[in-house]
């Protein structure tokens, strides 16, 4: 296939999101399984994890005026439409997160809160579910925030498998990503 500037730009563009999205998945395991890691560090690379979702569902599902773009490079790279990359629920929360804060602080006055916490949320006695902002599971690679549960693991596979397609169709193959040791166990 003989492809235009453009559609050269969005694979490229596509298959570097893809690894930085295993980069920042990579990393945060590292990160959680150090001894001192803090609350700074995973909430760092949670965000570029999800950050790098939302762009690659953001390229190959655009606003209106550029869906032709998304319907061509999803037709060529056989992405489905409902796939996991095409969920930006986690991505837009994170991106508006004062907004969703600021509505979540008024619907109801609270004595406490609870912020990026990492862990199983059975675990946590303290604060109540109702009084936790953002929660972070590296067993079951699930976020929680202000009570909704959003999955990581299937829109990480999904990328995973985006990146090969890229690969494959592209003829750069030798790039296969193979997910880690129970880098996918739920």
């Amino acid at each position: 296939m003989t492809m235009s500037m453009a559609t050269f730009f969005f694979i490229h563009d596509l298959a570097e999101q893809c690894m930085f999205v295993r980069m920042a998945k990579i990393d945060l395991k590292k990160c959680l399984t150090s001894d001192n890691y803090g609350l700074d560090r995973p909430y760092y690379f949670l965000q570029s994890l999800v950050i790098a979702l939302g762009n690659i569902s953001k390229i190959l599902w655009p606003k209106k005026r550029f869906e032709r773009r998304g319907i061509e490079l999803r037709t060529f790279l056989e992405v489905k439409n409902d796939s996991a990359l095409r969920n930006r629920d986690l991505r837009n929360l994170f991106e508006h997160f004062d907004e969703k804060a600021d509505d979540w602080f008024a619907e109801e006055e609270r004595n406490r809160f609870s912020d990026r916490g990492v862990g199983s949320i059975e675990g946590m006695i303290i604060p109540t579910a109702k009084e936790r902002l953002r929660v972070f599971n590296p067993e079951t690679w699930t976020m929680t925030c202000m009570g909704q549960e959003y999955r990581l693991g299937p829109a990480i596979q999904a990328a995973y498998e985006l990146y090969e397609m890229i690969q494959e169709k592209t003829g750069q193959p030798g790039k296969k990503v193979q997910p880690l040791p129970g880098e996918f166990d739920e």
